[in-house]
């Protein structure tokens, strides 16, 4: 009887020791990542492109960067300019900035940008109409990359077919924007235009701040359109 009991307290003293052993590791390496966690330095720059690399591949949001989120507070700035330009231009549009965080969304009927003319021979002629130069540059000036992050701005332009994905006017409306855009110092890069399902009498503009990463492409995400659109590349 005495040797089980010696044997079962030689037992627990062995297995008391691994524990011991086991929580003196644990501690040294949590004081060993405590100290490289205290001499490192962070970038935001980098930091911020991981977030946004996390949000594309897994479709979440996370808490951005300090310097992100001033980036996205400049861009609502200037969005935010553009829409007031664009109402003050265009009476009839219907501006959404979305709940800020850079991005906005502008809808007006066709009549507020293009004119429509026969050409010689057949065929019709679109052009953008007039007086409305200064809020095309200033959509050039809002989706300049920002300097400090290098935080972009995607604008995304897309007419109405009107049920008919046949049809060739709202095409034409695409390219004369695109030309006027383009004209204006919007870089082809930061510019998209097509055809969506939707009322032929309606255009939208639409913007989406986005941090740029290495490794991965950029991914736009559209805001959602109208009831019954569906957008066609």
């Amino acid at each position: 009887m005495a040797g089980l009991v010696s044997g079962g307290r030689k037992i627990a003293q062995e297995e008391g020791g691994v524990f011991v052993l086991y929580l003196s590791v644990f501690f040294l390496l949590l004081a060993f990542f405590i100290l490289l966690t205290s001499l490192s330095t962070f970038e935001n720059r980098k930091f911020d492109a991981v977030v946004q690399a996390v949000q594309d591949a897994f479709g979440v949001t996370l808490t951005q960067g300090p310097a992100a989120q001033a980036a996205l507070a400049r861009a609502d700035e200037r969005l935010g300019a553009v829409g007031r330009r664009l109402v003050a231009v265009m009476p009839d549009a219907v501006i959404d900035q979305g709940g800020k965080g850079g991005t906005l969304a502008a809808t007006m009927p066709t009549s507020s940008l293009f004119a429509t003319s026969a050409a010689e021979g057949g065929g019709t002629i679109v052009t953008v109409l007039p007086g409305r130069e200064g809020v095309w540059h200033q959509m050039a000036e809002a989706v300049r990359p920002d300097e400090e992050t290098g935080l972009e701005i995607d604008l995304e332009f897309l007419v109405g077919d009107g049920g008919n994905p046949g049809a060739s006017l709202p095409v034409f409306q695409a390219g004369a924007m695109a030309r006027t855009l383009a004209a204006a110092g919007v870089a082809p890069r930061a510019m998209t235009v097509g055809v969506e399902k939707g009322r032929a009498d309606t255009v939208r503009f639409l913007f989406r701040a986005r941090l740029p990463h290495a490794g991965l492409p950029a991914v736009p995400v559209t805001p959602a359109a109208p009831p019954g659109a569906e957008v066609r590349p």
